[in-house]
């Protein structure tokens, strides 16, 4: 009887193994599957022909992902590298057609991005550092070769950005405006990086707000912040607490009803 006890347990534990798959961890709660088995790796580097990223799943089903700027075929899952917004985070989910559990996975088209801020100058906060492959901790790759606003764009905008490391000194671009109020021109970031790229060219587009006190920025830059905030950007709960009025959850809800695009980085500079 025990032998055949110990039978059927070695039976139910190897059935249970089969029926998940591998690459995958149970869905807690009934919820999506973490799964790292969706693609190849977790990070994508642009090139210079082009790089195009494909599934590894078989099963019919759709493609989602936020935020926005993931170029990804729907149905198949295919990640278009070089036209996706770089320097930042995704997460992708698989829905299954024959209703089996979603599978979301983690993705990172390699480059620089900035923290969406209020940057106060009057307490020194006068320099935006680049952020590479959407973690804060990350150094920039290594090496003399890296290069950042190259053809000047930034430069004949008035956004005085560091040719060697990227780092905005957002005092000098505001002066460089002649005006106290108001914002630059939107142009592109374009830089190279010693990375998976190869040195391939990257880019994001750049935008500076600025204003005299936070008091004078407009509610649809606050909303912008908010939707960040609660979608899961950079914004934190202290930047936001240093608008006078405050954010109102209603205000959150309103922008957060879909996807929230992450471009150009929302760096909005007071002078006191």
């Amino acid at each position: 009887m025990q032998k055949y006890f110990h039978i059927v347990i070695v039976v139910w534990l190897l059935g249970m193994c089969l029926s998940c798959k591998k690459g995958q961890a149970p869905a807690p709660d009934g919820g999506s599957i973490i799964d790292n088995g969706i693609y190849g790796d977790s990070v994508f580097y642009i090139q210079a022909n082009g790089n195009t990223i494909k599934s590894l799943i078989t099963d019919a089903g759709d493609y989602t992902s936020a935020p926005d700027g993931l170029r990804l075929d729907e149905r198949t899952g295919e990640i278009d590298v070089n036209s996706s917004e770089t320097g930042l985070k995704y997460k992708v989910t698989f829905s299954p057609d024959n209703g089996a559990a979603a599978i979301t996975k983690t993705v990172i088209i390699s480059g620089i991005n900035y923290e969406d801020k209020i940057y106060n100058l009057a307490k020194g906060d006068s320099i935006a550092a680049p952020i590479y492959n959407a973690d804060t901790k990350l150094a920039l790759p290594a090496g003399n070769n890296n290069t950042f606003d190259q053809g000047g764009g930034c430069k004949k905008a008035g956004i005085d950005v560091n040719t060697a490391n990227a780092r905005i000194n957002l005092a000098a671009s505001v002066r460089s405006q002649g005006i106290d109020t108001g914002a630059t021109q939107q142009v592109k970031l374009a830089y190279r990086l010693t990375d998976g790229s190869q040195s391939s060219l990257n880019g994001l587009e750049m935008k500076v707000y600025f204003y005299r006190t936070a008091s004078e920025i407009p509610q649809y830059l606050t909303d912008l912040l908010a939707a960040r905030k609660a979608q899961g950007f950079s914004v934190t709960s202290q930047q936001v607490a240093e608008h006078p009025a405050g954010i109102s959850l209603f205000s959150i809800a309103r922008v957060t009803s879909k996807p929230v695009k992450a471009r150009p980085p929302c760096i909005i500079v007071v002078s006191r």
